[in-house]
């Protein structure tokens, strides 16, 4: 996991100044995107020693930025519970005022998976078919028939991250144009979307598209 502490360690060095959701929007992608490659491989034992490790670089990137306030007030500005589908967390590094929060590696379910034979790469124009297969595969075994159509309609990706549904997180959804505004339940007015992704939109970090 080196090459992760690294990465993340290189991030968090050029982020020195910035403000705490710029940090956060960075951070965020590659700990999602290691998250999901590695958790077919590794134990849940790996996962929380990656999370440890990352709450003690968090301390000393807030102490550096904050060297007149005691550990107490940085504490109590920076961490808590954020991440509201997490009420027991009390440890989540973020803006209390945005509700932007760094995600952890320990919310990504360890899954062993059968690896895909060998060199069937998504990126791989000639196995186009056979990846849309394996993705309806999934929509059929993890999704009703109503969410199953609107995957299909979304060529099986977040439109928020441009990663596939299935990437082992919640999936929420979301209407584009809020009921309260008169937004309706037709199809063309709901996305499937990861539950980061969901709340990134509330929050208004990022628009759904």
């Amino acid at each position: 996991m080196s090459n992760i502490r690294n990465k993340l360690r290189t991030e968090l060095h050029k982020c020195k100044g910035e403000p705490i959701d710029a940090v956060i929007k960075k951070l965020n992608p590659i700990i999602r995107g290691e998250a999901n490659y590695f958790r077919v491989g590794v134990s849940s034992k790996i996962f929380n020693s990656l999370d440890h490790w990352l709450y003690e670089k968090q301390k000393r990137f807030i102490k550096h930025a904050h060297r007149n306030k005691s550990d107490k007030w940085r504490k109590a500005k920076y961490w808590g519970r954020l991440n509201l589908d997490r009420p027991n967390d009390k440890w989540v590094f973020g803006n209390k005022n945005t509700g932007a929060y760094m995600l952890k590696f320990a919310w990504f379910k360890i899954e062993r998976h059968v690896l895909v034979k060998g060199k069937s790469s998504p990126d791989d124009p000639k196995l186009k078919d056979y990846w849309r297969k394996r993705e309806e595969a999934k929509a059929k075994s993890e999704l009703i028939k109503s969410r199953q159509k609107i995957a299909s309609r979304q060529k099986y990706v977040c439109p928020i991250c441009g990663e596939s549904l299935f990437n082992g997180e919640e999936l929420h959804l979301h209407h584009k144009k809020p009921k309260s505004q008169g937004g309706g339940d037709n199809y063309g007015n709901l996305q499937l979307v990861h539950l980061y992704c969901h709340q990134q939109i509330h929050s208004g970090t990022v628009s759904s598209l």
